[in-house]
């Protein structure tokens, strides 16, 4: 059986994620920064340690007040739900040019990725994402299904479910590597 529910302040919470993650992840890499290493680090991460350094300790305790608020309305879910389904994200696989590999900040693009992971990664919440599908060009799409803390057992139970309902009509992706027989 399935229920609908509505969990507030969605977007919100990804502002608290990207702050605490930002912050967090500042305070990690900026020593090797000021002690002139940053030559070490991609243009990407130099940008993103720009933007994560201008936080400050009040937004951070902002997000954390936030982070609080969020586990209490998906505490108040689970009471209603046993698993919280939502795509993996909010579009389908985009193709990645070559000249990704140099490094390359498509902001845009990484936040409809990230659009439905902030919950399990944020708040801790086990979660674990099925390949449900496919799009028309062939790329896959997944289906996130979020479980209560301590719940991988049950969320297991039901990813193994799900995947094995969408397995008989499930392609390959046009391109796919294989990374268990490599």
């Amino acid at each position: 059986m399935s229920e609908e529910i509505i969990l507030p302040e969605l977007l919100e919470m990804r502002t608290a994620h990207l702050v605490t993650i930002g912050s967090e992840g500042f305070c990690q890499l900026n020593a090797h920064y000021q002690e002139g290493r940053r030559t070490e680090m991609t243009l990407d991460t130099r940008g993103s340690l720009a933007l994560f350094g201008s936080f400050t300790s009040a937004d951070y305790v902002a997000s954390q007040r936030l982070r609080r608020r969020m586990m209490y309305y998906h505490m108040e879910a689970f009471r209603k739900v046993d698993v919280i389904a939502t795509p993996t994200t909010g579009i389908t696989a985009p193709r990645i040019p070559p000249s990704a590999l140099k490094g390359e900040s498509d902001y845009i693009v990484s936040a409809k990725l990230m659009q439905f992971i902030v919950a399990g990664n944020l708040l801790g919440f086990p979660a674990i994402t099925v390949p449900v599908g496919h799009d028309k060009q062939g790329l896959p799409i997944g289906l996130q299904l979020i479980g209560r803390p301590w719940g991988e057992a049950s969320l297991l139970r039901v990813a193994s479910a799900v995947e094995e309902l969408c397995l008989k009509r499930r392609n390959r992706p046009s391109t796919f590597y294989d990374i268990l027989k490599t």
